[in-house]
């Protein structure tokens, strides 16, 4: 086999890059325009399918199969080519034949090539709509099958690119198995595999040329649609420029429609009727199935009769729902033939506005009703599909298949009474759909005036509708508005008061003296914070409900309750927030001078909330009429209870009341009670906690503290110090009347000092004592001990230089023994133990 025509060479200008006559199929790629040519290429595929399965005969390979299912596949694609092609050429003539139609029919001034003479009765109009609804539809689906046929062109395309990549990989194994002198048998299997994928390379040129031959044909269909839907608009308007509907057609109209009302009534009492019978044969199926034992062999028939019984029940109670609909909707398509009238006659203008919003909700609403009755009919019919199903199984009971019979019977009945009423629901849906066609234009070419006054028969329309009812009232539009409106109103009118206090009056309370300024400014600013927002929309929601009318009777009552335990609690708000502010003010004011009155001002403000809210709960239980004697003798009883119990703390608040009044000591005060000496941290209502001169806090309870003895040293304006100086029994008496003048000079010479006095005042056990009081003038421990220390130091240098001796601890013992004695030891003797 020759492969360098798959490279290059005279077929290189052709679709593709080998002759079609290396796999027996000559002239295959030449074009074809009628079909005689599409006669020689079926007749040349089906040589060659002949060719290969007599040498199949002689000699059977795997490729000889796969060869046959590539021309058979060649074979199908080239029909449904030829096919496309007829149906092209037809397509091609009925185009021009319509558009030289449509031509004609917008030259002619005699009706658009209609038949009948004008004026048009009303008729001829809804079917020419009805045509042009169809022409539209048609459209569509030619357009949603040109686009198909786009991407199968798209995906033929793509399939013969690789089908070329595959025949160029074996062409090109072939071409290095020759080169290579491999055996002739695998060069053998190779052309064979080369044939294939020139097939391959052939079905897929075949098969984008059919999908090219599609999009050809959707678009003479899509253009046949269009030319369709032109000639059908041209008939429309000349139609509806010269429509006629005059009263007695309108009678027929009605008329028809009773009728149908009538006879769908006698329908609706046959259907009542069987329901009533299918439920007495079902409760005796019922009760014979419950007799029955599950075991028995009856028992599945009996099963199936039941559901036999309950499908005929559900479909004559289903057909007389469905009926019911069908008669409501007739009375809908009387009136909106009436409407027609009146349109036509130009009757009713104000209220074309308002119908054309109804036609159109009217139209929605029957959409999803159609939707909604479509998918009950596909459940139907499944059901049915199934118990068909079932009656082909050929081991079914012959008593059972009647009980089947029966059921698909009942289902069948039950679509029949579905498919009516989707009949006539698409019949008033187009009859809707005339009604909106011919209000559209007339509702945007009406005057001023009649849209001003459609404008208020539509205000007044939606005024006054009823939206929803609560406990037998009626909501409507208008109440909504108004309560809307006092709801806003309010918050807005609370929002401005608001402003007017931040913006003007308290600037001005600056200027006014320092007590009525601090009172004002307290009460205004809490008006202005502590206005609470949800009391604030809880009034006004009291007061859009009571002026619209929204809330009646209980409801109401209820709503009044709320809204005053609201004010009272707003009350308690203002009242709790003056009452902080004013106290804070007082208490800023003060714990300059004293800081000990924060913790009084504290305790205070948290008895004054509790007053405040305790006046606001007994207000509110009194103005609803509660028993407050009873509920304050009982609030008495339990008071007493809870004060045995809690006796020990009430002891330690009422203690901190006493410090907070009497004031024994303040925050800060240096305090000595018992063991604990340290400055006072804070007071509180329980406790008080005082920092330790050793640094930890030493919590004390208020009564422990106030019944013990406490030393204040907070106020103390001199320190008297007393302390004794000792000295031993060698002093002379020149010595020791000179001591009391030597520590009086020590003591005159500190500064803030007071001498008061120095005193030989003891004999005592191996020393003289002297007893030394002096005072130092201010409260400060240091500065004391700084002194102290002082004449401590100046009392030993000066005992020193007049040679006077310390008494120290010591004992002397004198011993008396015969002969000889022994003297006694001195200051620098024996010592006794203890020293």
């Amino acid at each position: 086999m020759d492969v360098q025509d798959d490279a290059s060479g005279p077929e290189s200008d052709s679709p593709i890059a080998f002759d079609p006559g290396e796999v027996g199929l000559p002239g295959f790629i030449a074009a074809r325009t009628s079909a005689e040519d599409y006669g020689v290429l079926f007749a040349l595929i089906d040589a060659r399918i002949a060719e290969i399965e007599d040498l199949v005969e002689e000699r059977y390979t795997r490729r000889d199969d796969l060869r046959l299912a590539a021309l058979s596949e060649l074979r199908t694609s080239l029909q449904r080519e030829s096919v496309l092609a007829a149906r092209l050429r037809e397509l091609d003539e009925s185009l021009a034949q319509l558009q030289s139609a449509v031509a004609t029919d917008g030259a002619a001034a005699d009706g658009a090539g209609l038949t009948m003479d004008p004026p048009y009765p009303l008729r001829i109009l809804d079917e020419l709509r009805t045509e042009r609804t169809l022409a539209v539809q048609t459209r569509e689906d030619a357009r949603r099958l040109r686009r198909q046929a786009e991407r199968r062109v798209e995906l033929a395309e793509r399939a013969h690119a690789a089908a070329v990549r595959e025949r160029r990989q074996v062409r090109d194994r072939l071409v290095q198995a020759q080169s290579d002198a491999t055996a002739a048998e695998l060069i053998e299997a190779v052309e064979l595999e080369l044939e294939i994928a020139r097939l391959r390379v052939l079905v897929t040129l075949q098969e984008r040329e059919s999908a090219q031959v599609g999009v050809e044909l959707a678009k003479r269909e899509e253009s046949l649609a269009v030319a369709q839907l032109e000639r059908l608009d041209v008939r429309t308007l000349v139609v509806a420029s010269d429509i006629i509907f005059t009263q007695e057609a309108l009678e027929e109209r009605l008329a028809d429609i009773r009728e149908r009302e009538e006879a769908a009534h006698a329908r609706i009492q046959a259907a009542i009727a069987a329901g009533d019978a299918a439920e007495v044969t079902l409760f005796e199926a019922r009760r014979r199935l419950a007799a029955a034992d599950a075991e028995e062999a009856e028992y599945d028939l009996l099963q199936e009769q039941v559901l036999a019984r309950e499908a005929e029940l559900t479909a004559a109670r289903k057909g007389a729902e469905y009926l019911h609909q069908a008669v409501r909707l007739a009375g809908v398509a009387g009136m909106l033939y009436e409407r027609r009238y009146d349109v036509l006659q130009a009757q009713e203008t104000q209220q074309w506005p308002s119908w054309l919003r109804e036609t159109e909700a009217l139209r929605r609403e029957l959409a999803e009703e159609n939707a909604f009755a479509q998918a009950e009919l596909d459940g139907l019919r499944s059901i049915q599909l199934t118990l068909a199903g079932r009656l082909a199984l050929p081991d079914v009971n012959p008593a059972v298949r009647v009980a089947i019979r029966e059921r698909i019977a009942a289902l069948e009945h039950q679509e029949e009474h579905a498919r009516f009423m989707l009949l006539v629901k698409d019949q008033v849906r187009t009859l809707a759909a005339r009604l909106q066609e011919q209000l559209d234009p007339l509702v945007s070419e009406r005057t001023l005036a009649q849209r001003w006054e459609s404008a208020k028969l539509d205000l007044q329309s939606w005024w006054g509708m009823e939206l929803f009812v609560i406990q037998d009232h009626g909501i409507q539009v208008r109440d909504l508005v108004i309560g809307l409106s006092v709801f806003t109103l309010v918050l807005v009118l609370v929002s401005l008061v608001r402003g007017f206090l931040r913006r003007t009056v308290l600037p001005r309370l600056v200027r006014g003296s320092e007590p009525e300024r601090r009172t004002s400014h307290a009460l205004v600013l809490a008006l202005i914070r502590n206005t609470n927002s949800v009391v604030v929309v809880i009034v006004a929601f009291y007061a859009a409900m009571t002026v619209s009318g929204l809330v009646q009777g209980h409801l109401r009552i209820w709503l009044g309750m709320l809204l005053i335990v609201a004010l009272y609690i707003q009350v308690g708000l203002w009242a709790t927030a003056g009452l902080v502010d004013f106290v804070q003010r007082e208490r800023s004011r003060k714990e300059l001078m004293d800081p000990s009155a924060v913790t009084a001002y504290g305790l205070m403000l948290f008895f004054l909330r509790v007053g405040i809210w305790i006046v606001v709960v007994v207000s509110i239980l009194a103005h609803f009429d509660y028993p407050i004697a009873g509920l304050i003798g009982a609030l008495g009883i339990g008071g007493l209870a809870v004060a045995f119990a809690v006796q020990n703390i009430l002891s330690d608040v009422f203690h901190s009341m006493v410090i907070l009044l009497d004031k024994p000591f303040k925050v800060g005060d240096f305090v000595v009670t018992g063991e604990t000496a340290g400055v006072i941290a804070s007071i509180g209502v329980k406790t008080t906690r005082i920092r330790s001169l050793s640094g930890e806090m030493v919590v004390v309870s208020n009564t422990s503290l106030l019944n013990s003895t406490l030393r204040n040293f907070k106020h103390m304006r001199e320190r008297r110090v007393v302390f004794h100086v000792r000295v031993t029994y060698q002093t002379t008496s020149e010595q020791l009347e000179r001591i009391p003048q030597m520590i009086e000079q020590i003591i005159r010479a500190q500064r803030l000092t007071r001498f008061d006095r120095a005193h030989f005042s003891t004999y005592g056990e191996g020393f003289l004592d002297f007893e030394v009081v002096y005072y130092v003038i201010g409260a400060d421990y240091t500065l004391y001990m700084d002194i102290q220390q002082a004449i401590n130091l100046a009392i030993h240098r000066q005992f020193k230089e007049a040679g006077i001796r310390f008494a120290y601890p010591t004992r002397e013992l004198i011993l008396h023994q015969d002969p000889p004695p022994i003297l006694a030891a001195g200051a620098d003797g024996i010592r006794g133990a203890g020293g």
